[in-house]
């Protein structure tokens, strides 16, 4: 996953939150974001305390990202892993076991299966975005204790760090 944006469809796929006790000081954050580390004010979200409803599409407001994520990792991994069971069945027929050797349309067809599954299970992995249930579950916690999270999403990990130094150090990164 180092580059994530080859499999990732979302515009903004790095998230940071912090959770606040009152209104007014994310308040300040929000403003802070804007004046200090230039994050436009459509990429911050305020999410109030007590159970909002909107809390889960404030948090996670692209859904037409994720369809893009499931189709562009699937379709992107499940060819490269196509390519490299091809490459490497070609390898096995010409220098390899004489099993492979003596069965090379065998050979061919478990090596290009067995790496497309695996490449598809991967961009499975990846799609579900296992690194944003953290964020969902920090903040429908502190939804429920009475707490105001501000949430940022971040285009790239540039904008993210510099979002993180400009909240504080309790902000959670993804």
């Amino acid at each position: 996953m180092a580059n994530q944006d080859a499999v990732l469809g979302e515009e903004y796929p790095h998230k940071v939150t912090a959770e606040y006790d009152n209104q007014s000081e994310a308040d300040r954050a929000v403003k802070a974001l804007a004046d200090q580390a230039g994050v436009p004010p459509a990429q911050v979200r305020l999410v109030k305390p007590h159970g909002s409803d909107e809390m889960a599409r404030q948090v996670e407001p692209e859904s037409r990202g994720v369809r893009q994520s499931l189709i562009k990792s699937h379709v992107r991994l499940g060819l490269a892993g196509l390519i490299l069971g091809v490459a490497l069945a070609g390898v096995l027929v010409v220098f390899g076991p004489t099993a492979t050797q003596s069965s090379p349309l065998m050979t061919f067809i478990a090596l290009g299966f067995l790496c497309t599954v695996l490449a598809l299970l991967l961009a499975g992995a990846i799609s579900m975005r296992p690194d944003h249930d953290r964020v969902l579950h920090k903040t429908r916690a502190a939804t429920e204790a009475g707490q105001w999270t501000v949430v940022v999403h971040c285009a790239d990990a540039e904008q993210r760090d510099r979002v993180k130094d400009t909240i504080d150090h309790s902000a959670q990164t993804l």
